[in-house]
């Protein structure tokens, strides 16, 4: 009678004790020389800094053209990639104070736009991470569309300084005005 045994599925190192497994370890690791830093370094090479600065900036007016309004629903939100959830939970629900308003009523499109502007960018200016701006519900447009809600909605989202932006609560003008999420200036 023979007993057979199958060995296959097993290596030699399957067989082998612990202190073998290290001796083995060692010897095979003992031409090997830590690295001097655990920091990974990522230097740009002359070409791609000069590609980078050959690239034309945005002009801020270009991407806000009003060639078309854009439908917009009653409520308003968003929030680029990379704002907490939860931020705009605490905006939306009022737990951040209001540092400034601007009130865009009775402004016509051009103007709305320029307003606009110059409000976020001294609000940025001074530091401010949360202001309100009153863009109305349409009423009285000719139309009874909302223009300047759909166009605030429009240049909010173009605006780099603007995180995000959400319809306000209704003591604060309801969905006729947004909580604006500015960015903070490098230092």
């Amino acid at each position: 009678m023979y007993i057979v045994y199958n060995f296959s599925g097993y290596s030699q190192a399957d067989t082998m004790n612990k202190d073998d497994k290290n001796s083995i370890f060692t010897q095979a690791m003992q031409d090997v020389s830590p690295l001097s830093s655990d920091k990974a370094s990522l230097k740009k090479t002359p070409a791609a800094i000069q590609k980078r600065a050959d690239m034309p900036e945005p002009n801020i007016k270009d991407t806000l053209s009003d060639d078309f309004v854009p439908e917009c629903g009653d409520f308003l939100e968003f929030m680029r990639p990379g704002i907490q959830k939860a931020c705009l939970k605490q905006i939306r629900n009022g737990k951040i104070e209001i540092e400034d308003h601007l009130d865009l009523h009775g402004y016509h499109r051009e103007d709305a736009c320029k307003a606009l502007l110059v409000f976020l960018d001294n609000a940025q200016q001074a530091s401010y991470k949360l202001v309100r701006v009153v863009h109305g519900k349409g009423h009285h447009s000719g139309d009874g569309q909302p223009v300047l809600k759909a166009m605030v909605n429009k240049w909010l989202q173009n605006i780099p300084a603007v995180l995000a932006f959400v319809s306000t609560l209704p003591g604060d003008g309801g969905t006729g005005a947004v909580y604006v999420l500015l960015k903070k200036l490098a230092k």
